[in-house]
């Protein structure tokens, strides 16, 4: 009778912390969290094409006649580029051909710049749907004199932004110079030097 005395007060001893503390709380398990995705970002790489307008602007001299200006006319444009993207970093190469109007020499109705090509080498960063680049090329352009056409050629640079508007939709404003110089076809040992700027709205497709 001792001994079962004994061990029933040291159950009750056992078991007395718990009735103390009121009936025991057993925590959930944790839930696992889940990571959001990574936000999508644009992918520029691929070919693209598209249209542009704009204003152009600039001067020529006739090598020693001072600089003469030009009047400031439209600039329309098709190009066709392909662009490769590694990280942020976006290159890739550019074909435009510009049909320019109103560019008369200042003063005269016979001689104006009225088109160019160019050839422009392009390197960005972008920033998930915008695109900053900037521009260096080859541009040769064509200037009419009323009795035939001069081509001067040159250095082109510029600087541009890019905005994809939708998956496919790109819209753009590009700025660029055009530092041009050829001599008379008509061999009178004449040179002609053109700066020729334009800053054009640029709507594209990229595929």
């Amino acid at each position: 009778m001792k001994r079962t005395t004994l061990s029933a007060a040291a159950l009750l001893a056992l078991a007395s912390p718990a009735l103390a503390g009121g009936p025991t709380i057993v925590e959930p398990d944790p839930v696992p969290t889940v990571m959001p995705e990574p936000a999508a970002t644009t992918d520029w790489s691929g070919l693209y094409a598209g249209l542009s307008y704009g204003r152009s602007s600039g001067d020529l001299d006739f090598d020693p006649v001072p600089a003469q200006s030009l009047d400031s006319g439209n600039a329309t444009a098709l190009y066709l580029g392909y662009l490769w993207q590694r990280n942020n970093l976006v290159y890739g190469g550019e074909l435009a051909y510009t049909r320019l109007k109103d560019n008369f020499v200042t003063g005269f109705t016979c001689c104006e710049v009225d088109r160019s090509i160019d050839l422009k080498g392009r390197v960005g960063m972008a920033a998930n749907r915008v695109l900053f680049y900037g521009v260096l090329g080859y541009s040769m352009s064509s200037y009419d004199e009323g009795s035939g056409n001069w081509d001067p050629s040159g250095l082109s640079y510029g600087l541009g932004v890019d905005f994809r508007a939708t998956q496919r939709l790109n819209i753009g404003l590009e700025y660029l110079a055009r530092d041009l110089n050829g001599d008379n076809p008509n061999g009178l040992g004449q040179e002609v030097n053109i700066d020729l700027d334009t800053v054009s709205l640029r709507v594209g497709l990229s595929f």
